[in-house]
């Protein structure tokens, strides 16, 4: 089957996502773009081992080697999951005049090489290595703000909720992609809606680290 347009059609999806986010709450729209401009360039960085034994993307786009795809899904989904607790849940919110800027600078070189190593050295497959590297660090914030371990929990489940939505309607297009494009052999073989498990246990660790790192950078509060 053609998947030229699987790429296309997945950025898509993600891009209305974050657009009628983006709408929806004038209030939450700096935090947005601060986030996606932030994450943006981990997509290419996180592909270099998710193509080794994870799956095997096919894209429409490349510019200097490097995937389009990977740039605009990081620059949405981070955007995305930096506000999908707050768009729903919360009103209002407060700076506490206490900011982390250092700590989140450290902990995410620390996090990238924590990857890294659990990949190569320990042979973890990149997507589990991912996904326990995000909890990881979502806890050591809330260590140090435990209020807001409802925006984390939250923000995980509403990330994973929405990639459900997701390949429930990309896999009724592309019946075979889920076979042809990702290395089962190297994952659990569960599938969940047509898709592997790895998918929304990536999606709810990366949403629990995601969702509070700018109230933790920033020192914000809800009210």
């Amino acid at each position: 089957m053609n998947y030229e347009f699987a790429g296309p059609i997945s950025i898509a999806f993600f891009a209305l996502v974050w657009i009628i986010l983006f709408l929806h709450k004038k209030g939450l729209r700096k935090e947005m773009i601060f986030m996606s401009i932030i994450i943006a360039p981990f997509g290419p960085i996180a592909e270099l081992l998710h193509t080794k034994d994870y799956w095997h993307p096919i894209y429409s786009l490349t510019v200097l080697g490097i995937g389009l795809e990977d740039v605009l899904f990081a620059f949405l989904i981070g955007g995305i999951s930096a506000v999908i607790y707050e768009e729903i849940f919360i009103k209002k919110e407060i700076k506490s005049g206490k900011k982390h800027s250092t700590e989140i600078a450290i902990l995410s070189i620390i996090g990238v090489f924590m990857i890294i190593y659990l990949n190569l050295f320990l042979k973890i497959n990149s997507i589990h290595a991912s996904s326990i590297v995000f909890i990881l660090v979502g806890f050591i914030m809330l260590f140090q703000r435990p209020d807001l371990l409802k925006n984390a929990v939250i923000s995980g489940i509403l990330v994973a909720m929405l990639m459900i939505v997701f390949y429930t309607i990309y896999i009724s297009i592309f019946p075979n992609i889920i076979k042809d494009v990702w290395i089962l052999d190297n994952l659990s073989n569960v599938l969940i809606f047509g898709a592997p498990i790895e998918e929304f246990t990536w999606a709810f660790s990366w949403g629990f680290c995601a969702g509070p790192i700018y109230e933790f950078y920033k020192g914000i509060k809800e009210k």
